[in-house]
């Protein structure tokens, strides 16, 4: 079932953003000499995804249509990111279906406490730095920065570990 309140506001647009400049972001990549586009498309996707939730807050502007449409747009849009990292750069095999598996779940396990409490649940602080350091593992590897590479990608495991925990530990709360 669809959520019934406010849709078009200020978090919702710079959610929906990301999603509309997918196509640019992937013409960037594939275009040569545009790097430096893909390289700003996901510095903007970084950038509008911390936004969202703060103005969400901020502004007063929490929705039920936020909770459904920011977390699908970055899981699909981290999706992309990384499946051209894994083809066109040398990002392992193994992180592209750590964070594929790990986001599947999550969208699952929200849907799941969604029926159960009526609503989608919000995200958590640690889920949105285990975001952050997502984006910016991409925004290294796009523009092939090497020495970061691998601190980069210690660091989006140990965040996506820590954040896994913290979700499984929330859910378990909710399901007593």
């Amino acid at each position: 079932m669809l959520p019934r309140d406010r849709f078009w506001t200020v978090p919702n647009m710079l959610s929906l953003s990301r999603l509309v400049l997918l196509p640019a972001f992937i013409w960037a990549l594939a275009t040569p000499g545009y790097l430096w586009l893909a390289g700003l498309l996901v510095l903007w996707g970084v950038l509008s995804d911390v936004a969202d939730g703060y103005l969400a807050r901020k502004l007063g502007q929490q929705s039920e249509w936020g909770r459904l449409i920011d977390p699908v747009v970055d899981k699909l849009t981290l999706a992309v990111a990384l499946g051209y990292c894994y083809v066109a750069r040398d990002l392992p095999l193994w992180m592209l279906l750590l964070v594929v598996g790990r986001d599947l779940a999550i969208l699952l396990l929200a849907r799941i406490l969604a029926d159960r409490a009526g609503r989608l649940p919000a995200s958590i602080m640690v889920g949105r730095l285990a975001a952050l350091s997502l984006g910016l593992l991409v925004l290294v590897y796009v523009l092939e920065v090497e020495p970061l590479k691998r601190p980069m990608l210690a660091v989006s495991v140990f965040m996506l570990f820590l954040s896994s925990f913290m979700y499984v530990r929330r859910i378990r709360t909710h399901a007593d």
